[in-house]
């Protein structure tokens, strides 16, 4: 039986205090189900200053954590439409290397201080909006993969597919392209329940999209991140917004449910290292009860 690790997307969650979010980090190092966190970039990883007190507040027993380039990306690309790993753009393709290669430089750094490399995986995506091209990821990819990452592995993270007539949150390339470019290059795909739900306005594409994946051999992580029809404090209808699961956020399409489902496909499936959820939280929740919306997602998918 797969024992993934299980990944908590801790800073969707965080609280605004810093000594606040330094006691959120140690008890969700208390908790024995959390494994890992993901981190964003370019989030305090980033800044040296920044990137010191994150290694000393992450838990030691965190070995197998998870950056994601997508809060990074996305502000590149509200400054430069053409930015991005699959960008037909020679300029904007580069740029997006560029990117990458800090995010090397900060690992390497968090490497040196914690002592150890304990970044299992990069998410990146196949940005940009509306024209990104598969060619061009696939050139992007070979390049990454020739350089030394210390250990960290590259899986491409799907967001929603650019689809006319409709408003994209990422709009970058279908999942059945990346699944393709994954098999060229060697990479793995992590499916972001919440984001394959935004792109067919439909629960059911989450695990047709986790299905593919599984199928191909690629699957490499699934994260829990909700999503739904209405606007709620989260923001306007069909966000990614990382909703909590439902009945924790009642519009939320992410139930135990549909998630049990994702999770017997996946589980299947050989690739598969890290499972994880990640959900936005009322602002005025305790610490405890920033974890408990994390738990509840980990009871339902990983419970036995």
């Amino acid at each position: 039986m797969i024992q993934p690790t299980f990944v908590v997307g801790a800073y969707a969650s965080l609280p605004q205090n810093r000594d606040d979010q330094r006691k959120y980090y140690d008890l969700l190092g208390d908790q024995p189900w959390v494994d890992a966190t993901e981190i964003p970039y370019p989030g305090n990883i980033a800044d040296p200053a920044d990137r010191d007190w994150l290694a000393d507040a992450l838990p030691t027993l965190w070995c197998r954590n998870v950056i994601t380039a997508i809060p990074g990306t996305m502000q590149t690309l509200g400054r430069n439409p053409n930015f991005g790993l699959a960008s037909p753009d020679d300029a904007g393709r580069h740029a997006a290397l560029d990117f990458f290669d800090s995010i090397r430089e900060a690992i390497s750094a968090m490497a040196d201080r914690r002592g150890a490399n304990d970044v299992a995986f990069v998410e990146l995506h196949s940005a940009p909006t509306g024209h990104a091209d598969a060619d061009a990821m696939r050139r992007s990819l070979d390049e990454l993969t020739g350089r030394d990452w210390f250990g960290t592995r590259l899986v491409i993270e799907h967001c929603d597919r650019f689809i006319d007539g409709q408003k994209p949150e990422k709009g970058f390339l279908p999942i059945e392209s990346e699944i393709d470019i994954c098999r060229q290059t060697g990479v793995g795909l992590t499916v972001n329940w919440g984001r394959s739900c935004v792109e067919g306005r439909d629960a059911g594409l989450s695990l047709e999209h986790v299905a593919a994946a599984a199928q191909a051999g690629v699957l490499t992580g699934l994260m829990f991140s909700g999503a739904g029809p209405e606007a709620t404090q989260y923001g306007y209808e069909w966000i990614d917004g990382h909703l909590p699961m439902n009945p924790d956020e009642p519009t939320s399409l992410m139930d135990a449910e549909r998630m049990r489902a994702c999770m017997g496909v996946a589980m299947d499936c050989e690739s598969l290292e890290y499972v994880g959820a990640k959900v936005c939280v009322p602002a005025d929740s305790s610490l405890s009860e920033r974890v408990g919306y994390l738990e509840r997602i980990h009871h339902a998918v990983m419970a036995r």
